[in-house]
């Protein structure tokens, strides 16, 4: 009998407690043993203790399970995690972002979600002193540029893809696409049966995310300067940037427009965005961006900055402003208060888009790419 090809997969960042990587990691597990040729290899999670139960209640005994304490962005990581894959002795090992030991050589894939900080970066996206920023900075340049060179690698738009390709001569062929999509479990628990009332929404509009300085919020205060009516409700939990940006709202004066609501439950969040104007995501830069697909899976228009990957994402489900001219935005937010059909075509059309993106598609294309590099001489 055949000796099936062995992956290991580092599960140590997975689910939701650890944001957008741990939600690609379960996604794409989940997807993945679900597939009918999942069994063309046998796998090992590498799981943090403190989430052991947790993966083997979503995933059961399609995967093996090696249990460490090794954690992430260590030096114990860059001395011990080779180690311990040397004794698992896979034939490829998938790093699920761009944390991956310098020291070790063999076959391997690692998903890079983004290379945001290529772009933003300085005294005003941190809160450290120059002297400790720039060392850190500098080091996590070499650390990605090692990385990449003895890698595989996965990114979730073509627009990193290109970048990667460009900046650091990557082999093209080493290098593939596969697109994220909303969380399933985001859609039932927040969908509900759409009425007639949406077309009489109310006067205000949504951005979710956090406020590092790349998310171009500042843009939206701008256009609400000449919105005066409008109002501007705000999800995010509290970040360091926080009060830079409570004190920009006073200076504007825009204390009465700007609503922050922290976290919002479950039973109020589908309404909240059904009832808005629409989602607006002014970001200049962004990896993938669940962002707007999840707006357009709570029937919430979408208003996106035209910058990186979001015209890539979006296409043509939402309405896109020149993220540099608060102007532009004011005209699309005007367009929509204006054109209730046009807010109801963007809803539909929506609905259809962010079903193009699946987690099933993203373990099809994931597997694909497996058996390519594990088979390859």
């Amino acid at each position: 009998m055949k000796v099936k090809k062995h992956i290991v997969i580092d599960a140590r960042l997975y689910g939701p407690k650890h944001t957008g990587l741990g939600r690609y990691t379960k996604n794409l597990l989940i997807a993945l043993k679900k597939l009918t040729d999942f069994t063309t290899f046998r796998y090992t999670l590498l799981v943090y203790p403190e989430l052991e139960s947790e993966i083997k209640a979503d995933l059961g005994n399609s995967f093996n399970y090696f249990v460490t304490n090794v954690r992430h962005y260590t030096f114990k990581e860059q001395l011990v995690l080779p180690i311990i894959l040397h004794r698992l002795q896979p034939d490829l090992v998938h790093f699920t972002h761009l944390d991956k030991p310098i020291f070790y050589f063999k076959k391997s894939v690692v998903t890079v979600h983004d290379l945001i900080r290529h772009f933003s970066k300085g005294k005003d996206t941190t809160t450290r002193s120059p002297l400790l920023y720039w060392p850190k900075y500098w080091g996590y340049l070499l650390m990605t540029r090692l990385i990449l060179l003895n890698s595989f690698v996965i990114v979730p738009s073509d627009f990193w893809r290109q970048y990667i390709i460009k900046h650091y001569h990557f082999p093209p062929e080493k290098i593939i696409v596969t697109h994220e999509a909303v969380d399933p479990v985001f859609i039932k628990k927040h969908s509900l049966k759409r009425d007639h009332y949406l077309l009489k929404q109310q006067n205000y509009i949504l951005y979710t995310g956090n406020l590092y300085p790349h998310k171009n919020v500042e843009v939206i205060f701008e256009a609400l300067k000449n919105l005066p009516k409008l109002q501007l409700k705000i999800i995010c939990a509290r970040s360091i940037f926080t009060d830079k940006i409570y004190a920009k709202i006073r200076q504007s004066g825009l204390d009465k427009q700007v609503d922050f609501l922290g976290y919002v439950p479950d039973s109020e969040f589908a309404s909240l965005y059904q009832h808005a104007l629409a989602l607006v995501h002014p970001a200049l830069l962004e990896g993938f961006s669940l962002t707007g697909l999840e707006a357009m899976a709570l029937d919430c228009p979408v208003i996106a900055a035209k910058s990186s990957c979001l015209p890539e994402i979006y296409q043509d489900a939402a309405l896109f402003f020149d993220p540099h001219n608060p102007a532009d935005l004011v005209d699309k937010i005007k367009l929509l208060q204006t054109s209730p059909k046009l807010r109801e075509k963007l809803i539909q059309t929506g609905q259809q888009h962010f079903k193009k993106y699946s987690w099933s598609s993203t373990a099809h294309q994931t597997l694909d790419f497996y058996k390519r590099i594990a088979n390859a001489s």
